[in-house]
């Protein structure tokens, strides 16, 4: 028998981090979601049982409770419960700007799903802080803090965590660039541009930025620009045309592509799904 929970995360769409949904599932014998692709990430931690995921054709990974697995955007994949153990498990949809270096910190991405703990108290930390999630759905910001704190203990307790960063002059050069971006998204920028802004040459600039932020320059540019789209489909009345000459776009063709790309969907679906319905007039 299957027993699934799903919530839809009510939120505002933030930048740096955001959730879309989440739940619980206690899954029937052999039950296999996939194979599929996701426009985001998600985790699954198993609370119980056992069950067997699967990235493309060719990596597999027998998993067990205490353990959790990443799904990574664009990627195909297929997760299958056992025939005489199936697993149970929670599982949150999220992404963001800041998501790939956080998830790099703790070890996690697409070459590297699996997380482990480096010991039980850390699977068991991390287990209480997402049924805490489940608790919380009438919370937004509640939910939002939830999702940094799990970020923070999969990357302190994970055993393929990467030393502490210490501050550098190349994160300081990638944290400029953000900072113009987030000043500048409207407008027509370049890879050139931001390099100049740094005084660093255009490669050397694309590579530093690349190896810290985990994206490229113009990948980011594009991941901003939608972001605050989204945030304009959900709360304004502005057409389609004036969300994209607002966030940069010329052309809303070449908007609507980069928004599908990123989002899955068009924008003119997405806002049909997420808009906040307007407050009715209070009458005296």
């Amino acid at each position: 028998m299957n027993e699934n929970i799903t919530y839809i995360f009510q939120g505002t769409n933030y930048m740096d981090l955001t959730l879309y949904q989440y739940g619980r599932e206690t899954c029937a014998p052999l039950l296999s979601c996939g194979p599929a692709a996701h426009n985001h990430y998600l985790l699954h931690y198993i609370l119980d049982g056992k069950g067997l995921f699967t990235i493309g054709t060719d990596r597999s990974y027998s998993l067990h409770a205490g353990q959790a697995f990443l799904i990574c955007p664009k990627s195909i994949t297929t997760y299958t419960a056992d025939k005489a153990d199936p697993w149970t498990y929670i599982w949150i949809e999220f992404d963001g700007l800041k998501v790939p270096p956080f998830l790099s910190d703790a070890g996690l991405g697409l070459q590297h799903p699996i997380y482990a703990p480096t010991d039980p108290a850390g699977s068991r930390e991390l287990e209480s802080l997402m049924l805490q999630m489940l608790d919380s759905h009438d919370n937004s910001l509640r939910l939002l803090g939830g999702m940094y704190w799990i970020l923070e203990t999969l990357i302190r307790t994970s055993s393929r965590r990467k030393p502490p960063k210490t501050g550098n002059l190349q994160e300081f050069y990638a944290h400029e660039a953000q900072m113009y971006i987030e000043r500048h998204y409207n407008q027509n920028i370049t890879v050139a541009q931001l390099a100049n802004w740094c005084n660093l040459d255009r490669s050397y600039f694309g590579k530093i930025f690349k190896d810290t932020v985990l994206v490229t320059p113009q990948e980011y540019i594009i991941r901003y620009r939608i972001n605050v789209a989204c945030d304009l489909l959900k709360d304004t009345d502005l057409s389609i045309g004036d969300i994209s000459a607002q966030v940069g776009y010329d052309n809303q063709l070449h908007f609507s592509r980069a928004f599908k790309k990123v989002m899955g969907i068009s924008p003119r679906d997405w806002k049909k799904r997420n808009r906040i319905p307007a407050m009715p007039d209070s009458k005296e």
